[in-house]
């Protein structure tokens, strides 16, 4: 296992979806550069940790006693498991999610750089009252991830902002605390979105969530093959994202029970929003876990339908480890007789990987265009 070598000591770091031939690590040079640079400035106060997807920054900083803010779950279990190992207690760094509340007065604030634009826009909104003229404030992210959207944004909602030289190909932004009036963030938002054949249905989307702004067209392919209403009884929207998906089967069929499910908080606090905007108290379960792994929580889920479309990459790296987990563990859960409804990327393959789960017969596209194809993986029947 590789280490982390910084001046806050050397860390043995795990990430959970890193084989044991994969080039995955748990910590990139962005996060060496900011705890050489936080060492360097001697920086000490309320710390609050952004986008540290896999503890390096909550380990190095564990005794200031930071605030870590991560939006999802496999990502707070992971920075668990790494401090344990490291034997520092939990209690030591106050896991939260992007909709907490931070602390009143920040001292030093580091932000990974996240994929969206709106994540960071987000976050930064959220940050900038605790936030005072004395204030540390540095992002931090591989190069090609820093762009000039990146920069606009920390000047107009920090203040006067400036980027270091890149470092092995990690570079750091320095924002300079003006005092600027910043209003709520400006998320969520709303969209009205059509499914195909359907009535208009008013999403609400979460800053960083899948297709925030519009109505995908791989999860419009998907709509327009879902299975006639009254065939099942209980469906899980996997990766449910704003929760069109789900809230569409439910709409169709009053008397199916549907499960959202994402590793996302602001996804499912999206889907539970949208559903409550189009449904209004019917009953529905919200559950943010990894995958299906964590419907064993609580009582036990046997859906005879799982709806997904698998997200190929995680962060700013791209790979098919959680749509692989998808469908095993859907596979695992479904009742006999059951089906999994799969859409993607044709250049994906998704088909060979379902056919190793499920077998070749069980198998079979259900509709596809130039770009996406929709799959159907039945269960044996008893």
């Amino acid at each position: 296992m590789e280490t982390m070598a910084v001046p806050q000591g050397t860390f043995a770091l795990e990430r959970p979806d890193a084989g044991e031939r994969s080039p995955l690590r748990a910590w990139d040079a962005a996060d060496e550069m900011v705890l050489r640079h936080l060492d360097a400035v001697g920086a000490t106060g309320e710390v609050v940790l952004v986008g540290d997807a896999w503890g390096a920054l909550a380990c190095a900083l564990a005794p200031t006693g930071p605030t870590v803010v991560v939006d999802s779950y496999v990502a707070g279990r992971a920075i668990g498991h790494n401090l344990a190992a490291h034997g520092l207690l939990a209690s030591s760094v106050r896991v939260v999610t992007p909709l907490a509340d931070l602390p009143e007065r920040v001292d030093v604030a580091v932000v990974k750089v996240p994929k969206t634009t709106a994540l960071l826009e987000h976050v930064l909104h959220r940050l900038a009252p605790s936030l005072h003229g004395g204030s540390i404030v540095v992002g931090a992210g591989m190069a090609r991830h820093v762009h000039s959207s990146t920069i606009d944004l920390f000047e107009r909602l920090v203040g006067p902002t400036r980027t270091s030289r890149a470092e092995k190909k990690a570079r750091l932004i320095h924002a300079q605390v003006a005092g600027r009036v910043v209003g709520p963030s400006p998320w969520p938002r709303e969209v009205v979105v059509t499914p195909p054949g359907g009535e208009p249905l008013t999403a609400v989307a979460h800053a960083g969530v899948f297709s925030a702004d519009h109505l995908d067209p791989g999860t419009a392919l998907l709509l327009a093959h879902l299975p006639e209403p009254g065939v099942h009884r209980a469906a899980v929207d996997l990766g449910c994202g704003t929760g069109v998906v789900g809230t569409v089967l439910a709409r169709r069929d009053p008397d199916l029970e549907v499960t959202f499910v994402d590793d996302s908080t602001l996804a499912v606090a999206s889907a539970r929003a949208t559903w409550a905007g189009a449904l209004g108290d019917r009953t529905a379960r919200f559950t943010v876990g990894d995958a299906l792994e964590d419907l064993a929580d609580g009582e036990p889920v046997t859906p005879d339908l799982v709806v997904v479309n698998p997200p190929f990459h995680r962060d700013h790296t791209v790979g098919d480890a959680t749509a692989w987990r998808m469908f095993a563990q859907a596979r695992a859960v479904l009742a006999p007789g059951g089906e999994l409804l799969v859409v993607g990327n044709r250049h994906l393959a998704y088909h060979a990987k379902l056919k190793r789960l499920f077998g070749t017969a069980a198998v079979e596209v259900v509709g596809s265009d130039p770009g996406f194809v929709v799959l159907r993986a039945a269960t044996s029947p008893r």
